[in-house]
């Protein structure tokens, strides 16, 4: 019998080598990188392929945002690291069939959801003062005269009907979404009216004082 001359080390089988995700961005970028340089050699037929790489990139970023919804990451916290506002990453990488559906913080927690998570829903669903066209927290269009999206239908009730279970969590609410939790969408209807009144300007006190300085008033 012949003796093993192979090298123990190359026979052994390897630990699994974990690659962290800043390493594949690196990587990712090299090879756009080296694809551009390419393209620039010469190869202007590729610059077809090239030009497409955002709308790839837009689509990836939809994938992976959904994937963070599932984890129950919330849309302020996507916003938060894509550097954009709540509503603006909602509308751009939401899904349009989720708009109008229920949380599915809530509907995964069902009856042990908690007060902190209900809190935290009611305020990414809250559509402030003066209400805005469509809920900040899942693109839900308002209809006339209407300022709650399902979502926020259904925790509005039950964040008020729990509200001294936990104050400390109630705590992070702001006065116009306390009184939004209160008095529901009519605070927010007398907020719209009142911000809709037109303010005065420098140029209507002018107005004013000339017309008395000209003795027009009476």
């Amino acid at each position: 019998m012949s003796t093993n001359t192979v090298k123990p080390r190359l026979t052994s089988k390897r630990g699994k080598r974990t690659v962290e995700n800043t390493e594949y961005a690196a990587f990712t970028r090299r090879i756009l990188r080296a694809y551009a340089r390419r393209v620039a050699s010469g190869d202007i037929e590729a610059l077809r392929s090239l030009v497409v790489f955002p709308s790839d990139v837009d689509d990836a970023t939809r994938e992976a945002v959904r994937g963070l919804r599932s984890f129950g990451y919330s849309w302020a916290e996507i916003a938060d690291r894509l550097g954009v506002t709540r509503q603006s990453a909602q509308m751009r990488w939401g899904d349009p069939a989720d708009r109008g559906t229920l949380d599915k913080r809530i509907t995964s927690a069902g009856m042990a959801v908690t007060v902190p998570t209900l809190v935290a829903v009611f305020v990414e669903h809250w559509p402030g003062v003066p209400a805005a066209p469509t809920c900040p927290g899942c693109g839900f269009s308002y209809p006339d005269e209407q300022y709650e999206c399902p979502t926020l239908t259904t925790v509005r009730p039950m964040l008020y009907r729990r509200r001294h279970e936990d104050q400390k969590a109630l705590s992070r609410l702001t006065y116009d979404q306390d009184a939004y939790l209160r008095k529901g969408p009519k605070h927010n209807g007398a907020g719209a009216r009142r911000s809709a009144r037109p303010v005065p300007t420098a140029a209507d006190a002018q107005q004013v004082l000339d017309l008395f300085a000209g003795g027009g008033a009476r």
